[in-house]
């Protein structure tokens, strides 16, 4: 639904991430931009695997032309509670879908990517494939948690699955893990002298609770890491300058101890079934430049979604939320006329 009031919003998300001017011209050597695009959640179900390369073409269609694609996790779907050959399907096209773009991009991992680390699992717990294995493979990740420099900049693709032997046998929590935290103060010491950007499906900074006015949601609910301050000290203590999260669908930021805490909105939006909270099917660009990040804004595609004959609760959600948006612009409406 295009509206005033829908573009009012849009600008003022992008608002958020002006920094400086960033001159996109081709001549500005100093200059590049980069993209994160997460949760994708590619199926064949509601045609999402269509919408999804509505999504690359978009991507390679930009000018000028990113660098990079930093994936943010959840590229599939899903992992955890389908049947084992819908979620190979789902991995196949979407690699199929994204080696089309025409730059190089680095996955990560995020909860819907990973097999059976759930008790609603269609498969058995001791599957060869069990959590990121299969992923892995497929997707040719020789590491769940990687780094790598592009253009004077480190750049740190993190996994916040982290997993366990539960009651019910393979589970993950929402974490980050010694570990891994470990690996990360040895690696970002080595390129102390590098402007970063970290990559983590789950975040570390979440206003969820606050944007659904939901006061019975725990502080650090599922869509926060559990040791997310361990993590924040690493980062604040390096030349991180951002790090670049998902999980949640929606846009927003947050910025502590001068560390920028990006969340992208879906590709996908509801799982291809409609907007969610508004927002439409995108993605985020990030302008570089030679030491810090210049400006970042999000981007929507046009993608009319698919919506099956069982999808009756998506129906229901995308016509209250056509409701509150028609509310939104006649109150909108009134008070133009007023001033």
């Amino acid at each position: 639904m295009s509206s005033r009031r829908s573009f009012l919003k849009n600008v003022g998300i992008s608002a958020l991430g002006m920094g400086t001017f960033f001159n996109t011209s081709k001549n500005n050597e100093e200059s590049f931009r980069i993209v994160h695009l997460t949760d994708q959640h590619v199926t064949s179900r509601r045609q999402g695997h269509l919408g999804y390369k509505k999504c690359i073409e978009s991507i390679n269609s930009l000018e000028p032309s990113p660098d990079l694609v930093l994936m943010g996790g959840d590229m599939v779907f899903d992992g955890l509670y389908t049947e084992l050959e819908t979620y190979k399907e789902s991995i196949r096209l979407y690699k199929s879908a994204t080696d089309e773009l025409r730059m190089p991009y680095y996955n990560c991992i995020g909860n819907h990517d990973v097999l059976g680390l759930s008790s609603r699992r269609k498969v058995p717990a001791d599957h060869p494939g069990i959590g990121k294995k299969m992923i892995m493979q497929e997707m040719g990740m020789e590491k769940d948690y990687y780094s790598f420099n592009h253009n004077g900049w480190h750049f740190v693709i993190l996994n916040s699955i982290f997993e366990f032997e539960g009651e019910n046998g393979p589970a993950y929590k929402a974490m980050i893990g010694e570990e891994q935290l470990d690996w990360l103060r040895y690696d970002l010491g080595d390129h102390k002298d590098m402007p970063t950007i970290a990559v983590s499906h789950l975040a570390a900074f979440s206003h969820k609770g606050q944007i659904n006015n939901d006061f019975e949601m725990m502080a650090m609910s599922p869509f926060v890491l559990q040791d997310n301050i361990e993590l924040r000290h690493v980062l604040e203590r390096h030349n991180v300058k951002a790090l670049l999260q998902g999980h949640t669908h929606i846009s927003e930021d947050f910025r502590f101890n001068d560390v920028w805490y990006i969340t992208s909105q879906a590709a996908s939006a509801a799982w291809w079934g409609g907007n969610w909270l508004g927002f439409k099917p995108g993605y985020t660009v990030l302008e570089l430049g030679k030491k810090d990040i210049l400006q970042w804004y999000p981007v929507e595609y046009e993608w009319e979604h698919q919506l099956e004959p069982d999808d009756t609760v998506e129906r229901q959600r995308i016509e209250e939320r056509q409701h509150l948006e028609q509310r939104q612009d006649s109150l909108y409406n009134v008070e133009v006329d007023k001033d």
